[in-house]
């Protein structure tokens, strides 16, 4: 078992920027640029972005990179990811202040995006460093079941097993997983 002070609220991903949750959400899903243990930016879904002018930046998707359903990542999870965020009802803090610079999205080629920004954004990898990315699947489904867990279909090296609110969740290692294989089989936390 991993001890954690307090317990995540939800398995959404984009319901709730509070640290118990964010702790839960990078074992179950990728963003496109993590941050390593001294907060330097390095490769997730995306392996490189850059900057192209003053408002557009390209991001270049990882291939190959499956999600916990078995569909493969691909441009449309990051754009359906991009629109859900800021939009989850009831959130009591949205994610929307991670993609407020982020005015469109486009599909360069298959795996490269751009995203057009409303103002110079400087810092947009990093804002982009605390969005989950989900499986479009999941956000396009009537009852997607996020909070609960039943629509947690990322590409984290942890798959969603098990969550009662408030007290416990349980993760199961993802052996496709496309970084480092984790070494414990389960995960309760």
């Amino acid at each position: 078992m991993i001890g954690v002070q307090s317990g995540a609220t939800s398995m959404d991903p984009h319901f709730h920027a509070l640290a118990p949750n964010a702790a839960v959400r990078d074992h179950l899903f990728d963003r496109l640029v993590h941050q390593d243990e001294k907060q330097r930016l390095v490769p997730g879904l995306a392996t490189a972005w850059r900057s192209i002018d003053d408002l557009p930046w390209e991001f270049t998707l990882r291939k190959g990179v499956k999600c916990h359903d078995g569909s493969e990542v691909g441009p449309e999870d990051v754009i359906a990811s991009g629109k859900r965020g800021p939009g989850v009802p009831n959130s009591p803090s949205s994610y929307a202040a991670f993609v407020r610079p982020v005015v469109d999205i486009s599909v360069v080629d298959g795996n490269v995006l751009r995203m057009r920004t409303s103002a110079p954004a400087p810092l947009l990898p990093t804002m982009l460093s605390a969005v989950a990315i989900v499986s479009r699947t999941a956000v396009e489904a009537p009852t997607a079941g996020f909070h609960s867990g039943k629509a947690a279909m990322g590409t984290g090296p942890f798959r969603f097993a098990e969550f009662v609110p408030n007290a416990r969740v349980v993760l199961a290692r993802t052996d496709a997983y496309w970084g480092a294989t984790p070494a414990w089989q389960k995960v309760p936390l």
